[in-house]
């Protein structure tokens, strides 16, 4: 693991055990086995450091999401493969997907439009089902929404230890309540 990968790893854990304002880069340092000036040589400084960690994954989970759409046809398909994509991501690195939506509140605001994000690649997806008639003609951006605080929620209660375990097994589950809440009529996955 590189030395920037050590020291990310090591914050996103500290921030997620006291939160970034309680966490020093002291801490981070010793955490990470690094001398706390290295941190200084690839983050400007610790919110920099929480700032560039919410902003690369961010980019990241878009990236994969509209990586997982590229070969479906239908928009059912399509449903099925975000959701499954996000509970997968969650699952495969718990601590980081955590951090992310755990520190979304902090950081969005510094999103900017040039940055490709999840929130636009299932935009695409539900303006496309939308003037295809899969999806009801309501504004795209309530859609959008709502598919997003469906999913998310599913997510933060596990943060919350209300639910336990692996999300993706419940991925048809959650796709086809999505399909059914945005007005597809028929949903059909193996």
């Amino acid at each position: 693991m590189s030395t920037r990968d050590r020291i990310i790893k090591s914050a996103v854990n500290l921030f997620m055990q006291q939160g970034v304002a309680k966490t020093t880069t002291k801490q981070i340092a010793a955490s990470a086995a690094v001398a706390e000036g290295s941190i200084y040589r690839y983050f400007p400084s610790k919110d920099g450091l929480a700032w560039q960690v919410f902003k690369e994954y961010h980019q990241h989970i878009a990236v994969q999401l509209q990586q997982s759409v590229s070969q479906d046809i239908n928009l059912e398909e399509k449903i099925h493969s975000l959701v499954s994509c996000f509970l997968k991501m969650a699952d495969e690195d718990w601590l980081m997907f955590s951090y992310y939506l755990t520190s979304q509140h902090t950081h969005m605001k510094s999103v900017t439009e040039d940055m490709l994000t999840p929130y636009q690649v299932l935009t695409e997806v539900v303006e496309q089902g939308i003037s295809t008639g899969g999806i009801k003609n309501i504004e795209a951006n309530v859609i959008t929404a709502m598919v997003m605080g469906a999913v998310h929620q599913i997510v933060i209660n596990k943060i919350y230890s209300r639910i336990k375990g692996d999300l993706y097994v419940h991925r048809k589950l959650i796709s086809k309540t999505i399909a059914a809440m945005v007005r597809i009529e028929a949903c059909h996955y193996e």
